[in-house]
């Protein structure tokens, strides 16, 4: 809370009003999943339906003056539990550095209540928004290069790739820890639960698979606005047969996202005539957890016990 300004989650009531103001909340701060629309979202946590199994469990906070909402944020739950997403955030005023700060520092609050142990947000690099995004305490780790696919690439079929089944989820969890840094990992991902979190908040809706020697070698993501690659080190052949991949896709994503860390696909894309579109950071903030202490009982030593001298 920034003096007496709060936030706090919608009612139905809330819900009911936020309809007729969304044309005033026209500032995106960030907005970042292709399901997570405001208006649905708002009115399935304010009836408590987001609490049914099917539905991600969602929360949608508002601060307000009056009636009338200043700023709504909505985070998700990720896969596991042990994550949420901010995957939308919108402001009445073009700048509002203590709605954001509230906001933020709120849901995080609201996520611990629920379990969850990290907040996690993408918002574009130099953001006039990010001096109040780090007052909330979320830290940057990564940054995302964005590249907008080139014209219409017509190969057909999946080239040497396989589709992803169920049964890989512990080899994708394999090639994380050899593709990605430790110094991202320590702020991602250290366990294969954690790692749940990260790949839903990808949100790819079809997964291919690059198999060498017994082992995953390469990754693709393809979701319907963003595709992703991750690889150990290849040669651009391999590279491109991913590009290709991606550009042949029935839904074709308009968007590829390429690390910082991943420096060989930038090139290679820009090669192909990829175009820049902006970087992006990653930023989160781990939350302690409190588990209550379980009751202490003394032990008493038994006479018959010997006790030495």
């Amino acid at each position: 809370m920034t003096g007496d300004l709060r936030a706090e989650p919608l009612s139905p009531f809330d819900a009911a009003t936020l309809w007729g103001q969304m044309a005033r909340l026209s500032t995106e701060v960030v907005s970042t999943r292709s399901t997570a629309s405001l208006l649905l979202n708002s009115g399935v946590a304010a009836t408590r339906l987001g609490n049914l199994p099917r539905f991600h469990r969602t929360m949608v906070l508002s601060v307000k003056r009056g009636l009338r909402h200043r700023g709504v944020i909505i985070i998700s739950e990720l896969s596991g539990g042990s994550a949420w997403e901010v995957v939308s955030l919108r402001l009445v005023r073009d700048i509002d550095d203590s709605a954001v700060t509230v906001l933020l520092a709120t849901a995080s609050d609201e996520m611990v209540r629920r379990g969850g142990k990290r907040l996690v947000m993408r918002y574009a690099e130099s953001s006039p928004h990010e001096d109040a995004i780090r007052a909330a305490g979320l830290r940057s780790y990564v940054r995302e290069h964005l590249y907008a696919l080139p014209p219409l690439n017509v190969l057909p079929g999946n080239g040497p790739f396989r589709t992803v089944v169920r049964s890989d989820r512990a080899a994708i969890f394999r090639l994380y820890c050899r593709a990605v840094p430790e110094s991202i990992r320590r702020h991602e991902a250290l366990t294969q639960q954690e790692y749940r979190a990260i790949h839903d908040s990808h949100e790819t809706a079809h997964e291919f698979a690059l198999d060498h020697e017994a082992a995953m070698a390469v990754w693709v993501g393809v979701g319907d606005r963003e595709a992703r690659i991750m690889a150990e080190a290849v040669g651009a052949e391999t590279l491109d047969a991913c590009l290709d991949l991606i550009e042949a896709q029935p839904a074709r994503p308009a968007t590829l996202v390429v690390p910082e860390f991943q420096p060989e696909v930038a090139r290679r894309a820009m090669d192909r005539g990829y175009g820049e579109l902006g970087v992006r950071l990653v930023s989160a903030r781990r939350m302690a957890i409190l588990n209550p202490l379980k009751e202490v009982v003394v032990a008493g030593i038994p006479d018959s016990m010997p006790v030495p001298h």
